[in-house]
């Protein structure tokens, strides 16, 4: 979980650090907000490789965890099913 957040948060901090210079450099209304998406969004492509790296091996795992659990139940009721 605590990925998820460092993640969002520091793609919010881009996202807010280029609208910033777009406002600065002039753009306005939605011009600034397509050109601080668009750019906000390749660099952290890029900038944010290894951290979203991290995140998708924190989800994943976590998946992995409700699986075996699934499984696990699955496996507990079949026995008592079939009644060993």
């Amino acid at each position: 979980m605590k990925n998820i957040f460092i993640y969002t948060f520091l793609r919010i901090l881009i996202l807010a650090s280029f609208l910033g210079v777009g406002y600065l450099v002039g753009l306005r209304g939605v011009l600034l907000l397509m050109v601080g998406f668009l750019a906000s969004g390749i660099v952290s492509l890029f900038v944010l490789s290894k951290t979203r790296d991290q995140l998708s091996t924190s989800i994943f795992s976590g998946f992995q965890r409700v699986n075996k659990r699934i499984a696990a139940a699955a496996e507990k009721e079949d026995k008592i099913i079939d009644g060993n």
